[in-house]
């Protein structure tokens, strides 16, 4: 049986988050892997120090992610494009939507794949699905290869902005997501916590708001983050962003959350102010 002992986040410069673990793996290669076990959160995923989802937790982020755009828009989904999201979260709930033709995803670690295919089956899609097409590739390059206005939805499921996620957050990455994206389709990454690492948006959202004609910020509280996690909304057209249009319900996310999602508190308000 592995030993067990603390196992601490650096959430911050000066605290983080404390976690009684058994070490189930740990790699360094393209970014550190580190899977460790607790008896609360279960099994959980961490790339270079930061923890990623939880077994017990999982559910909020990734429904959040897919559940909130696809509420949004006008028609039924029926190509979507999912960059990053290795663990397969993001892919599951888009297989559950029965429009869904077709499904493109871009990851670019392929040992995160493996991994979450291996540790975290009850999470991940189904990656032989023939509506998928599944590649190891940056997802900025994949995107260059991809047709006009071809998506529905296109979800960022990444890292925060350092080691290979820092081409996803840049005027190139959004201005190529708006090339792809339909008309009436809807554009979701996530941004970070803006509490802790407020730079975040300062710096990316002037960006994405030139590529899009609609930015919205939205936040959602994951208990495993230990703040409200931001996410960036792009889209070509308004939205009625308090009442969705395509009624879904998960584990977590149901309809009525909408207005939550897009009221933002004040030092949030004040912080896009500043990056405009």
């Amino acid at each position: 049986m592995t030993a067990s002992f603390w196992w601490k986040e650096r959430v911050f410069k000066d605290f983080g988050h404390a976690y009684k673990v058994e070490l189930v793996f740990e790699k360094s290669g393209l970014q550190k892997i580190q899977i460790f076990k607790n008896e609360t959160w279960g099994y959980f995923f961490v790339l270079d120090g930061i923890v990623q989802f939880t077994e017990k937790d999982e559910y909020i982020y990734h429904e959040t992610i897919t559940y909130l755009p696809l509420s949004l828009l006008p028609q039924p989904p029926e190509r979507i494009l999912i960059v990053g999201g290795g663990d397969g979260g993001v892919l599951k709930l888009v297989q559950s939507i029965p429009s869904v033709k077709k499904i493109v995803q871009y990851e670019i670690d392929e040992l995160v794949f493996e991994l979450c295919q291996k540790y975290f089956p009850s999470i991940a899609g189904d990656f032989s699905d023939p509506k998928l097409e599944f590649y190891i590739k940056d997802g900025l390059e994949g995107l260059k290869e991809r047709e006009n206005q071809e998506f529905d939805l296109i979800i960022v499921d990444c890292t925060d902005p350092v080691g290979p996620a820092k081409t996803l957050y840049t005027e190139e990455f959004y201005k190529e997501a708006s090339r792809i994206l339909k008309p009436e389709g809807i554009f979701i990454q996530q941004a970070s916590l803006p509490v802790y690492f407020p730079w975040i948006i300062k710096e990316s959202y002037p960006l994405i708001k030139k590529a899009f004609n609609v930015v919205k910020v939205v936040r959602a509280f994951v208990p495993c983050y230990g703040e409200e996690i931001a996410f960036f909304i792009g889209a070509h057209t308004e939205k009625d962003w308090f009442n969705p249009v395509q009624k879904v319900t998960g584990k977590y996310y149901h309809p009525g959350l909408n207005p939550y999602y897009f009221c933002l508190p004040l030092n949030w308000i004040e912080l896009l102010n500043q990056a405009k």
